[in-house]
């Protein structure tokens, strides 16, 4: 398993800032490097388990943490929809929700939540500085020591070039720090 986790690692990194960059799209600005990236293997055993609220770059440059691009990769294969795990991440689809418009917006009551469960094979990619999300109870009925329901996600984090780019106030998700955070 390692030595395919490194293969992979090595074509995400060398593939997904140049081929983001190069599109028209809203990534170009952010001008993601593929000189040096930060990984993560997480286990999420069952019984429970929980990774709390959180934004994966919080403070930025000011932290000296360039992270602009968080990458999961799912590594569950025999998922079932009960066993848990599941990112949830607080967007804002824009939308009135009720009845308030988005500069209304005062909690993370307010946001669209949009749960994934972490089923073998799914590749996530959301803004590092910039998305709140937690991931949900992991079998919360299960043994805690019952491995079949262990849970494993490796992250990749993708640095940018562009310093601008990170907390970045004209972002249309900037707002969703405060909002989740209040």
């Amino acid at each position: 398993v390692a030595p395919d986790l490194i293969v992979y690692m090595s074509v995400l990194l060398q593939t997904l800032p140049t081929v983001l960059c190069e599109q028209s799209l809203p990534t170009s600005e952010v001008q993601l490097s593929n000189q040096s990236f930060n990984a993560k293997l997480a286990v999420t055993s069952p019984g429970g388990s929980v990774y709390p609220l959180h934004i994966d770059n919080p403070q930025g440059v000011s932290a000296g943490d360039t992270r602009k691009l968080t990458c999961i990769l799912y590594l569950n294969p025999d998922y079932e929809p009960d066993d848990g795990g599941e990112i949830r991440l607080y967007l804002d689809g824009g939308k009135k929700k009720e009845g308030k418009t988005m500069k209304e917006k005062t909690d993370k009551e307010d946001l669209d939540i949009l749960d994934l469960t972490p089923v073998g094979g799914r590749l996530l990619a959301f803004w590092s500085d910039e998305i709140p999300h937690e991931v949900l109870a992991t079998a919360p009925m299960a043994d805690g020591k019952d491995e079949k329901f262990d849970r494993y996600a490796l992250t990749i984090w993708i640095p940018t070039e562009n310093y601008l780019s990170l907390h970045n106030y004209s972002s249309k998700f900037s707002h969703l720090r405060d909002l989740a955070f209040p």
